[in-house]
């Protein structure tokens, strides 16, 4: 059965300096299974959402790069571009504005998770009409603890209560976009990067939203540094 997303809409937050990567180029044009990890996370989405449904949010000075090298993948590919801030929300509220009026929910992913896919937005989808929002993720299977600034355990959590998440997070659009309006104005335009907003689904439970986490969704790496491609 194929998958259409009538109701949705998607940002994409590609605006990562990629300082950690190494090499001579920014992670999402490196190669991967012959082409750049950039158009391996598209592909999966931009033929289930409606053309001017995705928005990337790139660095400004690869801005240019990056749309070009995916209308030569994709000719006539709909997506909306804006210059990503100078943190991750602020990056996340351009993609948003760039969106305009928006369906009923609405994902944000990292561009670099590149084997996300649409089965993933579905079953996130099912669980977000419930909740208000849903997130992958998994119980970690390494003990976790809590230190302090000097590195000493202060804490062992049960690690059945843990889930270790990723991207796409969905959430209905309308209460996200509450959510982030509710931020103050410096956070929201990258001048300040709390560090408790560590992905969007922290941005939405801030304003009271409810997040599900849902497991078994399969692989969905990061591709942060250089060795994560071989892996």
């Amino acid at each position: 059965m194929s998958l259409f997303f009538d109701n949705l809409a998607m940002v994409i937050a590609a605006g990562g300096a990629s300082r950690r990567f190494g090499g001579p180029c920014n992670k999402l044009f490196a190669e991967f299974r012959g082409r750049a990890v950039l158009l391996h996370t598209l592909e999966h989405f931009l033929p289930v959402l409606p053309p001017g449904r995705i928005a990337v949010a790139a660095p400004a000075a690869l801005l240019d790069a990056m749309r070009e090298l995916c209308d030569r993948a994709f000719p006539g590919n709909g997506l909306i571009w804006c210059a990503g801030g100078a943190t991750r929300v602020a990056s996340v509220a351009r993609g948003v504005a760039a969106l305009g009026e928006l369906p009923d929910y609405l994902a944000i992913h990292d561009a670099a998770r590149p084997l996300a896919d649409a089965e993933t937005l579905r079953k996130l989808l099912d669980a977000a009409r419930e909740y208000g929002g849903a997130i992958p993720g998994e119980t970690p299977v390494d003990t976790v603890k809590s230190v302090d600034a000097s590195g000493l355990v202060t804490g062992n959590p049960v690690r059945a209560r843990l889930a270790a998440v990723g991207t796409p997070q969905l959430f209905a659009a309308r209460e996200y976009r509450r959510a982030l309006a509710a931020l103050p104005e410096a956070v929201r335009e990258g001048r300040e990067e709390p560090a408790e907003l560590t992905d969007d689904a922290a941005i939405f439970m801030r304003a009271g939203g409810r997040v599900k986490v849902v497991t078994g969704l399969g692989p969905n790496p990061k591709i942060t540094v250089a060795a994560d491609l071989e892996r």
